[in-house]
């Protein structure tokens, strides 16, 4: 399968003290710096925020899987 590369985020750009985006769980510097990262840096990411940011039943979590689900389908056609 090939790496998901679409950015994961949800235009809700709100950190934390960590400088954690509350919404998508990238670091201030990995949104800085996302276009610039290799596709597996970028897989590496998406797989951390779903197990930290994806899981649960609210509206960001299922904002976040259908998002990479939806990058996936993409990148799987291609």
């Amino acid at each position: 399968m090939e790496p998901v590369t679409k950015k994961p985020c949800i235009d809700i750009c709100e950190f934390n003290k960590k400088e954690i985006c509350k919404a998508c769980g990238r670091t201030r510097q990995e949104k800085k710096e996302w276009k610039k990262l290799t596709a597996d840096e970028k897989q590496a990411i998406w797989t951390r925020i779903l197990e930290s940011h994806g899981t649960g039943k609210g509206k960001k979590p299922r904002a976040l899987r259908k998002l990479y689900e939806k990058a996936r389908d993409r990148a799987q056609k291609s």
